[in-house]
């Protein structure tokens, strides 16, 4: 065989195996790319379904909440009409407490 022959035959595997390189490393690229996209797909889903149920855990601790204070207010109400002067009495001795706590000297 000619040496020109051979040396060209080997140039041209030499650009065929770099285009073979090429598309490959293309193609790696591609799908990182895609994969990258479908994970920020994912992210972005995982994310608004989270908002979604902290929205709805919200609105329920706030109607538990809302309720709890009803009833709470009810039985207050039942108790201050049932026993006007202990919830005189009790007042009293809050406010006397207050007034000890402010009234108290200060120490350094």
């Amino acid at each position: 065989m000619d040496r020109n022959r051979i040396t060209g035959t080997a140039r041209q595997m030499g650009s065929r195996l770099k285009s073979v390189a090429s598309h490959a490393g293309n193609d790696a690229a591609t799908r990182a790319e895609s994969a990258y996209d479908d994970a920020l797909e994912a992210g972005v889903r995982v994310l608004e379904q989270a908002r979604g149920r902290a929205l709805h855990l919200a609105d329920d601790t706030l109607d538990s909440g809302q309720r709890l204070y009803g009833h709470g207010m009810r039985a207050l109400t039942r108790q201050a009409s049932a026993h006007p002067v202990a919830l005189i009495v009790a007042a009293g001795v809050a406010g006397a407490a207050l007034a000890l706590l402010f009234a108290a000297p200060r120490r350094r």
